[in-house]
């Protein structure tokens, strides 16, 4: 019991130290993310909740939600089929190349080349709750 205690105990330190890791590589790059996020994502894209209406999904609280799955946005069969959780991994793929992660996603953009920019992307949508 006390050796499950004591995994059970460093499992949730390790994730929390993990956490913390991830928050503070993330600082330094937000306003950044927010610039990119601006000219590259925002012409398709809001992150102001409750807002519809654009040509792509709202990503307000985008880290985590399954894809394909905000309510009343028409998303591809293809972003729909996906079925996976949105997290850092996957959404720089999807904005690295979006039809080559999705194949027959609507989302017309190209790519966003610079691996700096494309994690300050994603570190801000980390922010956007």
């Amino acid at each position: 019991m006390f050796t499950a205690l004591r995994f059970s105990l460093f499992g949730l330190l390790s994730f929390t130290l993990a956490q913390v890791a991830v928050a503070a590589d993330c600082a330094p790059v937000q306003s950044r993310g927010a610039e990119v996020f601006a000219n590259e994502c925002g012409v398709c894209h809001s992150v102001s909740k409750g807002m519809a209406g654009m040509m792509g999904p709202n990503l307000a609280g985008v880290v985590g939600r399954k894809s394909g799955s905000l309510e009343g946005f028409n998303y591809s069969q293809a972003m729909r089929s996906k079925n996976i959780d949105w997290q850092a991994e996957n959404i720089e793929q999807l904005i690295t190349q979006p039809q080559a992660f999705v194949p027959g996603t609507y989302m017309p953009y190209m790519g966003l080349a610079s691996a700096d920019d494309r994690q300050a992307v994603v570190c801000y949508l980390k922010e956007q709750h």
